[in-house]
């Protein structure tokens, strides 16, 4: 009987080599992708923060008219947030999370229009006492609140405002307003870039 050689099992594989640069292959693949979608250009950025507040207001007027609770909106250097009244002073909200203080990016900022639009000069609520200044009056270390530039009322109106969001310098800006007259929805302006 002849013996037969034996057949060695030619293995099947990929080298460590081969892998690597597999590897590698796929993250630069995966680092295209994540600069390409993350990139936002202006005028997206300035969009999604007009939405997140045109939601938010929503919100918080639909939740004053539930609750038959007086708000208001506050309006600082980039950054805005919720109030309303207890029936004795103006609180910071802390309930719903989204209406509280709310930080925009460096580069976003905001500018109120009150004046000249239809039924300010019939709006008396900002000449409403909603606050009693002698309780602030006997107590210097506290600082009086913020009192809301505009106020969401319990009946569902709301005081006419625009609030335009601008990004960017004077040479190349970009801008989108959103306001109301009396009630919500409210409107949103196209994005508005000006060179």
């Amino acid at each position: 009987m002849v013996a037969k050689p034996l057949n060695r099992c030619k293995q099947t594989g990929f080298t460590l080599l081969e892998v690597m640069l597999v590897l590698l292959l796929i993250g630069l693949l995966a680092t295209t992708v994540v600069v390409n979608f993350s990139g936002d250009s202006p005028e997206q950025r300035l969009q999604k923060e007009t939405e997140r507040f045109q939601q938010v207001f929503q919100f918080v007027a639909e939740t004053a008219m539930l609750k038959q609770q007086e708000w208001g909106l506050v309006l600082q250097e980039g950054s805005y947030s919720f109030v309303y009244f207890d029936g004795e002073k103006w609180l910071q909200a802390d309930e719903p999370k989204a209406a509280e203080l709310y930080e925009l990016a460096e580069d976003i900022r905001l500018q109120l229009e009150l004046e000249g639009l239809p039924g300010a000069e019939l709006s008396l609520l900002s000449q409403l006492n909603w606050q009693d200044d002698e309780e602030f009056a006997d107590n210097d270390s506290e600082q009086p609140p913020v009192l809301p530039q505009v106020f969401i009322l319990s009946s569902g109106e709301i005081s006419p405002f625009r609030l335009i969001f601008q990004l960017g310098e004077r040479l190349e800006q970009v801008s989108q307003t959103v306001g109301t007259d009396f009630t919500i929805p409210l409107s949103r302006s196209d994005v508005i870039t000006v060179r």
